[in-house]
């Protein structure tokens, strides 16, 4: 089973990069979850809040899905979306073999 729930928010604008055929929406989603040391969740030691790592999540949406995010949406917004990985590999300029890993949209819920 390859499933994804992302809840975060937007780092920018969504971005629009459409064929011929195909409608792309491309958006960089930031989630974030404390850190844990030792078992226990770490605290600022200034604020007492608890220290946060945050991952940035590259998410693709295809057609009527996505143009919605590209007027609704912006920089900050949250989100929740619902999607399954997906690996790609291609090779550089030079030759060498890149690997890159996207969550393909499958649901997107304005929160």
């Amino acid at each position: 089973m390859n499933i994804v729930n992302l809840v975060g928010r937007l780092a920018k604008d969504p971005v629009a990069r459409d064929r011929s055929d195909t409608r792309i929406t491309e958006l960089i989603l930031v989630t974030e979850r404390p850190v844990i040391r030792d078992g226990k969740v770490q605290k600022d030691p200034e604020t007492g809040y608890p220290v946060k790592d945050a991952e940035f999540h590259k998410i693709t949406v295809f057609n009527g899905l996505g143009l919605p995010l590209r007027q609704h949406k912006a920089k900050g917004d949250q989100l929740a979306v619902t999607g399954r990985i997906h690996y790609s590999r291609w090779q550089d300029a030079e030759g060498n073999d890149r690997y890159g890993c996207e969550i393909i949209a499958e649901n997107v819920e304005f929160l």
